[in-house]
């Protein structure tokens, strides 16, 4: 996969052959633990942040009468539900088993990385997808409630801040599926 915003150096960089690199089975067991403790805090920092984020949309239903901002939060409980049973059924930790040897341990770790660069690659369509029909119905809600300009500056402020936001967390999801695609070319190499 080639990325047009590069240029002709970075495309030579990245295309020439990579030495093969020889990993005993520790050095590879190692670079797996650190890797399966990032997942594992990346994992327990949404699943907490997804706990509060119910939290407080379970709050605001409570609070507001209206129907469609709770039609909102209940919109929003669903999509985060969903996320974290996304990111627990894609993205969940698991262990190089210690009985491998090198080869085995090296296409288990390979394997870990692709799973876990394919997770932050479609970032797209099972994080932030699911969190756009809450914000449709807010939108609605505010053009129903707002008088014309009103509205149409709230609508642009939200939806625009909304819009920035999820193109800077789906720009760094990409940039690190290209790292992890990076440490995946590394261990293929090693593993000629």
């Amino acid at each position: 996969m080639t990325d047009n915003s590069q240029t002709p150096v970075q495309t030579i960089w990245q295309n020439q052959p990579v030495e093969g690199i020889h990993m005993s089975a520790e050095a590879i067991r190692n670079r797996s633990v650190k890797f399966e403790r990032r997942v594992y805090w990346r994992n327990v920092r949404e699943y907490v942040s997804s706990a509060a984020a119910i939290c407080m949309f379970g709050f605001f239903l409570v609070r507001d009468h209206r129907t469609l901002p709770r039609i909102a939060y209940v919109l929003f409980i669903a999509g985060i539900v969903w996320v974290v049973l996304q990111l627990h059924r894609k993205g969940s930790v698991k262990t190089v088993p210690a009985v491998l040897g090198t080869s085995p341990s090296l296409a288990f770790f390979r394997s870990e990385l692709e799973r876990q660069r394919d997770v932050v690659q479609s970032v797209l369509s099972w994080y932030l997808a699911p969190m756009i029909p809450g914000f449709v119905v807010l939108t609605l809600d505010m053009v129903h409630r707002l008088p014309f300009p009103a509205s149409l500056g709230a609508i642009v402020l939200m939806d625009g801040g909304v819009a920035l936001l999820f193109f800077v967390i789906w720009r760094i999801n990409l940039r690190a599926a290209r790292c992890l695609q990076r440490k995946i070319d590394e261990l293929r190499a090693a593993e000629q």
